[in-house]
Protein backbone atom coordinates (compact mmCIF):
# COMPACT_ATOMS: atom_id res chain seq x y z
CA UNK A 1 0.00 0.00 0.00
CA UNK A 2 2.84 2.23 0.79
CA UNK A 3 4.35 1.96 -2.45
CA UNK A 4 0.66 2.90 -4.42
CA UNK A 5 0.86 6.16 -1.86
CA UNK A 6 4.31 7.05 -3.14
CA UNK A 7 3.03 6.46 -6.83
CA UNK A 8 0.21 8.80 -6.38
CA UNK A 9 2.07 11.79 -4.79
CA UNK A 10 4.54 11.34 -7.17
CA UNK A 11 2.33 11.40 -10.22
CA UNK A 12 0.66 14.72 -8.37
CA UNK A 13 4.04 15.95 -7.68
CA UNK A 14 4.78 15.61 -11.57
CA UNK A 15 1.72 17.42 -13.00
CA UNK A 16 3.11 20.62 -10.72
CA UNK A 17 0.76 23.36 -11.59
CA UNK A 18 -1.84 21.52 -14.01
CA UNK A 19 -5.57 21.63 -14.01
CA UNK A 20 -7.68 18.62 -15.15
CA UNK A 21 -11.16 18.17 -15.86
CA UNK A 22 -12.84 14.16 -16.40
CA UNK A 23 -13.85 13.03 -19.94
CA UNK A 24 -16.63 10.93 -20.88
CA UNK A 25 -14.64 7.84 -20.33
CA UNK A 26 -13.76 8.26 -17.15
CA UNK A 27 -10.27 9.63 -17.34
CA UNK A 28 -8.73 13.08 -16.57
CA UNK A 29 -7.70 15.75 -19.06
CA UNK A 30 -4.60 17.48 -17.56
CA UNK A 31 -3.30 20.97 -18.86
CA UNK A 32 -1.14 24.04 -18.02
CA UNK A 33 -3.93 27.14 -17.67
CA UNK A 34 -1.23 29.49 -19.22
CA UNK A 35 -0.66 27.64 -22.30
CA UNK A 36 -4.29 26.71 -22.64
CA UNK A 37 -4.73 30.80 -22.29
CA UNK A 38 -2.38 31.15 -25.05
CA UNK A 39 -3.22 28.37 -27.15
CA UNK A 40 -7.11 30.17 -26.93
CA UNK A 41 -5.65 33.66 -27.68
CA UNK A 42 -3.51 32.13 -30.79
CA UNK A 43 -6.91 30.96 -32.02
CA UNK A 44 -8.87 34.19 -31.17
CA UNK A 45 -6.07 36.27 -33.10
CA UNK A 46 -6.38 33.57 -36.28
CA UNK A 47 -9.90 33.23 -35.97
CA UNK A 48 -10.17 37.51 -36.71
CA UNK A 49 -7.58 36.99 -39.54
CA UNK A 50 -9.55 34.34 -41.34
CA UNK A 51 -12.55 36.40 -41.34
CA UNK A 52 -10.25 39.57 -42.31
CA UNK A 53 -9.34 37.42 -45.17
CA UNK A 54 -12.63 35.92 -45.87
CA UNK A 55 -10.54 32.39 -45.51
CA UNK A 56 -11.36 29.20 -43.32
CA UNK A 57 -11.34 29.51 -39.82
CA UNK A 58 -8.34 27.46 -37.83
CA UNK A 59 -9.59 24.29 -36.46
CA UNK A 60 -9.83 24.66 -32.61
CA UNK A 61 -7.09 23.97 -29.95
CA UNK A 62 -6.66 20.13 -28.67
CA UNK A 63 -7.86 21.96 -25.18
CA UNK A 64 -11.15 22.76 -26.79
CA UNK A 65 -11.36 19.29 -28.60
CA UNK A 66 -11.19 18.06 -24.58
CA UNK A 67 -13.82 20.01 -23.91
CA UNK A 68 -15.92 18.45 -26.67
CA UNK A 69 -15.27 14.93 -24.85
CA UNK A 70 -15.76 16.16 -21.49
CA UNK A 71 -18.25 14.07 -19.08
CA UNK A 72 -19.20 17.67 -18.45
CA UNK A 73 -18.75 20.09 -20.94
CA UNK A 74 -19.78 23.10 -18.71
CA UNK A 75 -17.60 22.10 -16.22
CA UNK A 76 -14.52 21.64 -18.32
CA UNK A 77 -15.13 25.16 -19.86
CA UNK A 78 -15.01 26.73 -16.33
CA UNK A 79 -11.76 24.73 -15.71
CA UNK A 80 -10.16 26.98 -17.99
CA UNK A 81 -11.88 30.30 -17.57
CA UNK A 82 -12.17 29.88 -14.20
CA UNK A 83 -12.99 34.15 -14.13
CA UNK A 84 -15.89 33.02 -16.62
CA UNK A 85 -15.69 32.16 -19.98
CA UNK A 86 -13.65 35.05 -21.88
CA UNK A 87 -15.58 37.15 -24.65
CA UNK A 88 -12.93 36.32 -26.79
CA UNK A 89 -13.73 32.55 -27.35
CA UNK A 90 -14.32 33.15 -31.18
CA UNK A 91 -17.16 30.11 -31.06
CA UNK A 92 -20.53 29.54 -29.91
CA UNK A 93 -20.22 29.21 -25.93
CA UNK A 94 -23.98 27.34 -26.01
CA UNK A 95 -23.32 24.93 -28.92
CA UNK A 96 -20.03 23.87 -27.21
CA UNK A 97 -21.27 23.26 -23.92
CA UNK A 98 -24.62 21.82 -24.70
CA UNK A 99 -24.00 19.76 -28.50
CA UNK A 100 -20.46 19.65 -28.59
CA UNK A 101 -20.29 21.82 -31.40
CA UNK A 102 -17.70 23.88 -33.10
CA UNK A 103 -19.76 27.25 -34.33
CA UNK A 104 -18.06 30.13 -35.19
CA UNK A 105 -19.46 33.52 -33.47
CA UNK A 106 -19.59 36.62 -35.05
CA UNK A 107 -16.30 38.52 -34.26
CA UNK A 108 -17.16 41.76 -36.68
CA UNK A 109 -20.19 43.74 -36.77
CA UNK A 110 -21.94 43.13 -40.36
CA UNK A 111 -19.73 39.56 -41.39
CA UNK A 112 -22.06 36.44 -40.85
CA UNK A 113 -19.19 33.58 -39.00
CA UNK A 114 -18.06 31.38 -41.63
CA UNK A 115 -18.99 27.66 -41.45
CA UNK A 116 -15.37 26.32 -42.17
Amino acid sequence: MALKHRLKRLQKAARGQLASFELAGGSRYHFDPGRAHRDLFTFWCDSLKSVHHGTPRPEPPEILEAVVRARKREAALRAIFPEGVAMWLPLEEGALVEHGEFVPRYLTAGRLPETS
